[in-house]
């Protein structure tokens, strides 16, 4: 499916896909990339009023209904804006994108990663807005901008109060209509994206992906990464992002899409009145006419990098997104291609061993798509024999086609994905968007129609027409017999396409969504399963369409039985995931997928995501497997090859060497704890020692029944649970031996000397500031201490964030973070910041400096009341994410943290003061105790 989920998944990983983070995220995912930064250009301030001239608001028509299907409608104002409404009434929350239908591929010669710039500084002012960010932060949105290679997009999502939606359509038409950015922006700004560009340029992975476009397209912008040159981006003038805006922010060429629960004649009347003033510049439209002229020629590339690993890549050029040949081919690969049941990886990495990894993808796009395969190996492995026997397995799989039985598990698989975003208005906008940048909206509904109807014969020529070599390119320049060129066809128009169809809705109701966390204390129910030692939290309640989430969790084990037991417990784990009960792990796969569900089986327990009509065949099958896993012993050699070589890669890198001797640094632990750190060499040798004997041993152990806990989301009562369990035949053979392994409180000495690691060939640098401090998330002074973390560092609108990213431009992520035990005095404390390996030092101070301030001021009353309103609305919207619910209910069963337990803390932080919250981190934060440690390439 060339517009499904998984698409923008794909193309962050292969880094096609461009973030501007949010704060939030930044604090999730440490791998967030730095900056470095520049001279300041002039400090002029630019209105950008000559891209879209506008006249003062005044009351204006709605705008013209333009095309209904699948309970989605669009409309469309004189200027060519286009509105989308996909309306979900008992949705929690409300998403706003404004889409603008240019990306990488339309940048001009000098212009590479001006898209992606672009995206970056249109969260800077506004109209009379001083910062975007803040006034999001403020909504409580969940927010973030994409730049692909087809279009950029910027998104939010509040809770459904039309008040918040109207600020989010509002804000949106500023952004749009009256962008406002100083020259000092670009030149801070510039220093982020270019620091995104350092993270990406020496990583083996996308060296090799980058270099399969070049050759793969000539002439097309498919050629290019999104996040551009080096030189374009230093390079970058003042004037030329003037003059790009121009060109491409313009009403014909942009569309509002919303999506969730509002009151669709309110907010398209707002729309069409504040951006029907929003003016098409004398300029034509910008299109892309640039194709691929035919040609026969295999290239290859050879890469000599440091990098501690072999890959081998090929790719196959394929036609766009809206040819039905695209999709033909998508479906026929799954049985190469497939991570479960395709053939390709049990040839090259389980049966013949060539590679730690070996996968492929199809990759649709809007003008071409392609079919990628990617193998690696460790660095004596040979490259040119690695690529010839993947190439040669996918070429061999082509000619000889594929089964009915394949093609239609390949469509079950699409359809269910497809299914499974119909429960979610922000998945079912995103559909939307991907499909609106390749020509119209409802493509994603003849792309189903497609992937319904695809026949067998259809699916084998496009194999046998398309993965041939003379439409390959290689890492290698290769010779290849002369053969006749293949003509790709024109695109094909989309108004063509879904021109005089009509689809029934497709989206489903739910109750409503809970307005506080005491609500859903209310409504959760607990018991023990009679006879067993299960407990269960259980939520009933119709939810989106009406899916069913469990978390199972076995608590085994004590301190003696676990002992240096850790390695082999995580291969153990890792093998569970393989099949049981009788089903090897292509069975389990197809009988899951069959059942439309999400899962997860490790040596803990497991996790379902089901519909409530097959809830029950799914959990037994789970729970069967679970309870007697296969544990082949062909995946425990590659899942040792696999740890091995991730190990063996941490070693050069700096980053996770010093994060890694600052955990060690605070090791108090017993002697063969579970949480006790180790070096890498000394993983690396136990990983290399471990045995099949042992792994099995742990399964056999702690794979059983000991004191379990069970959390159950959806349209499930009590009684249904316990007559499913019995029927489950599960036991508990013998009384349980677990007892929860404490973790020693915070060390009182810990020697603070500064960590540095410095490698050579690296280009960016993580700082971080680290104390483990006597405290627990019950303790009395917990409330203040959060709450003066997450004004520190928590939020976009913090002081760390503001001062190093927003003034700075010091850092791509930065902040301060706590991470709390519930049982016993052992939390974390840690300011981190992430930069380029020059600037790495310049973080290393400012976050030094922002501490030190806070330290010897106080926080101030406005700065703490500006920390609870974020914390308020960041939990108000988590209240609609029922997704979450499960695992909530699952560790409260373990640590006591139930939905009444957060409602508590949230009312004692919402009563924390200033002074309280300054008390509370002077306790805490003892700079004289801080271990700061340094990470960079040298």
């Amino acid at each position: 499916m060339g517009m499904r989920l998984k698409s923008a998944v794909s193309q962050l990983v292969k880094g096609r896909l461009r973030c501007n983070g949010c704060a939030e995220s930044s604090l999730i995912e440490g791998k967030l990339q730095t900056m470095k930064r520049s001279l300041l250009l002039c400090l002029t301030t630019w209105c950008l009023l000559c891209a879209t001239a506008f006249a003062p608001l005044k009351a204006a028509p709605l705008a013209r209904p333009d095309a209904q299907a699948g309970g989605i409608s669009s409309y469309t104002l004189a200027n060519g804006f286009k509105v989308i409404l996909i309306p979900y009434s008992s949705a929690p929350n409300t998403r706003v994108e404004l889409l603008v239908r240019s990306g990488s591929k339309l940048e001009g010669y000098g212009e590479t990663g001006m898209a992606h710039l672009l995206e970056h500084m249109l969260f800077k002012g506004a109209g009379d807005r001083q910062n975007i960010k803040d006034d999001l932060t403020k909504l409580g949105a969940r927010y973030n901008g994409t730049t692909s290679q087809d279009r950029t997009n910027y998104f939010e999502t509040v809770d459904a109060d039309p008040q918040k939606i109207d600020q989010l359509i509002h804000l949106e038409a500023d952004r749009f209509i009256r962008a406002r950015f100083t020259a000092a922006d670009l030149a801070s700004e510039m220093t982020v994206v270019r620091n995104e560009l350092e993270n990406s340029e020496k990583e083996p992975s996308q060296l090799v992906l980058s270099a399969l476009a070049r050759h793969g397209f000539n002439w097309h912008g498919y050629s290019r990464s999104t996040i551009g040159s080096r030189s374009d981006i230093e390079g970058a003038s003042f004037a030329a992002l003037q003059a790009f805006h121009r060109k491409h922010y313009r009403p014909d060429n942009a569309a509002l899409i919303i999506s969730g629960k509002f009151e669709p004649q309110r907010v398209l009347a707002l729309a069409s009145r504040l951006f029907a003033v929003a003016k098409n510049p004398p300029l034509e439209r910008p299109a892309n006419w640039t194709l691929e002229s035919p040609q026969t020629a295999i290239t290859k590339s050879e890469i000599s990098l440091s990098a501690g690993t072999t890959i081998a890549a090929s790719a196959w050029k394929l036609p766009g997104v809206k040819e039905r040949d695209a999709h033909a081919l998508d479906l026929a690969a799954a049985t190469v291609c497939d991570a479960d049941w395709g053939s390709l990886r049990k040839d090259i990495v389980l049966e013949r061993q060539l590679a730690v990894s070996a996968s492929c993808f199809t990759w649709n796009q809007t003008d071409y798509g392609r079919l990628i395969s990617f193998a690696k190996a460790d660095q004596k492995a040979n490259a040119d024999v690695l690529s010839q026997e993947v190439v040669q397995h996918i070429q061999n799989a082509a000619a000889r086609g594929v089964s009915q039985e394949q093609l239609d598990r390949a469509r079950l698989s699409e359809l269910n994905r497809f299914q499974n975003a119909l429960t979610s208005h922000e998945a079912v906008a995103r559909l939307v968007s991907e499909a609106e940048a390749a020509g119209d909206w409802r493509l994603f509904l003849w792309e189903r129609d497609v992937i319904t109807s695809v026949t067998l014969e259809e699916a084998n020529v496009a194999l046998k027409k398309w993965l041939v070599p003379s439409n390959r390119n290689d890492v290698m320049l290769r010779h290849a017999e002369a053969s006749s060129p293949l003509v790709f066809p024109k695109p094909t128009s989309a108004e063509e396409r879904v021109k005089g169809q009509a689809w029934p809705n497709l989206l489903s109701a739910a109750d409503p969504a809970p307005t506080s966390l005491l609500e859903i204390a209310k409504s959760t129910v607990r018991f023990d399963l009679e006879g067993q030692n299960v407990k269960v939290a259980l939520i009933q309640r119709q939810t989106q369409g009406d899916r069913v989430w469990l978390s199972f969790e076995n608590d085994f084990g004590n301190f003696e039985q676990l002992k240096n037991r850790k390695t082999s417990c995580d291969a153990a784990g890792a093998l569970m995931a393989y099949g049981g009960n009788g089903l090897n792990r292509d069975a389990l796969s197809a009988r899951m997928e069959k059942l439309q569900a999400i899962w997860q089986v490790n040596l803990a327990g497991l996790y379902l995501e089901v519909p409530r009509k097959n809830f029950a065949e799914a959990f037994q099958t789970l729970i069967a497997s679970w309870a007697d896993p296969l544990m082949p012993v062909v995946e425990f050699e590659r899942y040792k090859a696999s740890r091995i070589a991730a190990l063996e890669a941490a070693l050069t890198n700096p980053i996770a060497m010093a994060d890694n001797d600052v955990r060690l640094r605070f090791d108090n632990f017993p002697e063969g704890h579970w949480g006790q750190p180790k070096t890498y060499p000394k993983l690396i040798q136990e990983v290399k020692n471990l045995n099949y004997q042992a792994v099995r041993q742990c399964s056999q152990d702690f794979g059983k029944l000991s004191l379990a806990r069970i959390g159950v989301v959806g349209n499930i009562g009590a009684d249904d649970m316990k007559d499913l369990w019995v029927k489950t035949g599960l036991k508990n053979p013998a009384p349980s031996t677990y007892a929860r392994v404490p973790t020693p409180a915070a060390p009182e000495k810990v020697d603070v000397t500064q960590i540095l690691v410095a490698l050579p060939d690296k280009t960016n640098a993580k700082v971080t500031g680290t104390t483990v401090v006597p405290i627990q998330s019950k303790s009395e002074d917990f409330p203040a201490l959060q709450l003066a973390v997450f004004a520190l560092g928590g939020n976009s609108s913090s002081l760390i964030w503001l001062q190093l990213r927003e003034t700075e431009g010091l850092a791509y992520s930065s902040g301060m973070q706590l991470a709390a035990s519930s049982f016993d005095d052992r939390s974390t404390i840690q300011l981190y910041a992430t930069a380029s390996s020059s600037n790495a030092d310049k973080a290393l101070a400012s976050l030094q400096s922002v501490l030190s301030k806070a330290l010897a001021e106080g926080l101030t009353s406005e700065q703490v009341e500006k920390a609870k309103s974020a914390w308020m609305q960041k939990r108000k919207v988590s209240l609609g994410d029922e997704s979450q619910f499960a695992s909530i209910l699952v560790n409260s069963l373990y640590d006591g943290r139930d939905f009444e337990a957060i409602a508590n803390l949230d009312k004692k932080i919402g009563g924390v003061n200033a002074t309280q919250a300054t008390a509370a981190i002077r306790k805490y934060v003892d700079p004289s105790k801080l271990l700061w440690a340094v990470g960079k390439g040298q």
